[in-house]
């Protein structure tokens, strides 16, 4: 089953790779991954699959220091193939 998330964290050396490895060490597949860099700090844009709990990996990233702000989405079916760009808040 598939996950979105979308999040908002500092652009600190290895922030991209701990987010990474946190959503594989919880038994996530990373389908899809969307950064950019916009007004110091990076828009990620994040399509999971896995059979864990979502729950749990959103607290896991919550955790992160880089991580300012977290939100789960609900993928519209036609979404699931792309993700598209992340729109500012």
């Amino acid at each position: 089953m598939s996950h979105q998330f979308q999040l908002f964290a500092r652009p600190a050396e290895g922030s991209l790779e701990r987010i990474l490895r946190t959503v594989r060490a919880r038994g996530f597949e990373v389908q899809d991954m969307n950064v950019r860099l916009e007004g110091g700090r990076y828009h990620v844009r994040l399509r999971v699959a896995g059979r864990r709990d979502p729950g749990m990996l959103a607290r896991q990233l919550e955790k992160l220091w880089d991580v300012e702000h977290l939100a789960a989405l609900q993928a519209a079916p036609e979404a699931r193939e792309s993700l598209g760009r992340v729109s500012a808040a």
